[in-house]
Parts: structure tokens; sequence; C-alpha cells
């Protein structure tokens, strides 16, 4: 069988607060570790330390890309924080996917009165091209979200060429 692999990146738009976040870290950070210095009041130095701490771990998720990998019949999901740090977001069974249709194709019509949870990893950017997947998982139904190039999309309508639908 000759297996079809495709992979896709998008980088996610970086959230309007994440600036005064940055900041708002660095700021307490600071004010507490020289609050402590010049003060001479050592208990001071860890809340420094801790707002220091919550800084490494959280300004890397500020900066968010998703990579889709399809390779025959399954759907990959990767999050890169800051280009470095790579976590599974999602895999997914094609076989178990429902409809594949672009957002507002009216194929998709029939389940916009269904409860499903939704999953978003897109882009954020009002003006690109979203799909919509509708797929059972563990019982219940999802709606994912995602921003394929067409070398996905193709390749997931040469599999199921009646669940794929493009406006």
């Amino acid at each position: 069988m000759n297996d079809t692999y495709v992979e896709w990146l998008i980088e996610r738009k970086t959230p309007g607060y994440a600036g005064i976040v940055r900041i708002g870290i660095y700021a307490f950070a600071a004010v507490f570790f020289l609050a402590g210095l010049f003060m001479m009041i050592p208990f001071l130095f860890i809340p420094g330390i801790a707002v220091a701490a919550a800084g490494y771990f959280l300004l890397p998720r500020l900066n968010v890309e998703f990579e889709y990998l399809y390779l025959q019949r399954s759907l990959s999901i990767d999050r890169i924080f800051s280009k470095e740090k790579r976590k599974k977001a999602a895999e997914y069974d094609l076989d178990k996917m429902e409809i594949f249709a672009e957002e507002g194709a009216w194929q998709f019509d029939q389940y916009k009165n269904m409860t499903l949870k939704t999953v978003d990893f897109t882009s954020g950017y009002p003006d690109r091209r979203r799909f919509v997947m509708v797929i059972r998982e563990g019982g219940e139904g999802l709606k994912v979200l995602l921003e394929p190039d067409q070398k996905i999309v193709d390749a997931i309508k040469q599999i199921y060429p009646s669940k794929v639908f493009v406006k």
C-alpha cells in the first residue's frame, strides 16, 4: 500500500494581551527582587522567584504553532511552543470522521443544531480558509476547526471522497 504523508505548519495569531503579560511578569519579578535586595528583606525573593518561574512556563505558551501531519487515514496535530517545545495536541482516526467540509459549505448544515464539543486548531486570522471536521471520538461528537493546505485536503479527499466537501 502506498502511504500518503503530508505536513503543514500554521502559526497561531499572538493574542493582544501577550505583550502586557510579558511586561507584567518581568516587572513584578524585578520589583520583588529589587525590593528584597535594597530593603534587605529576604522573604521578598520568594515571590520574585515564583513570578519568574511562572514566566518561564507561561511565556512560551503565548507563541504557538500547529503542525498537521496526515499519514494514511490518520491526522495528528502537534502544538509547538515558541518554536522549541512540541506537544501532541490530538490524533484522529479519520475512519471515524463523518464530514470534512469547508466552513460555510451547505453539507455542514445538518450538523449546525447538534451539540458538539469544539476544538480549535486554527491560526485565529479571520481571512484564512477554514475547514470543519466532525468526528466521533470516545462516544462524543467533536467539531474540529482546521486550516489545512490544499495538499492535505486533496489527500483526505482521495481516501474519503464522499466525506470531503469544498465550497
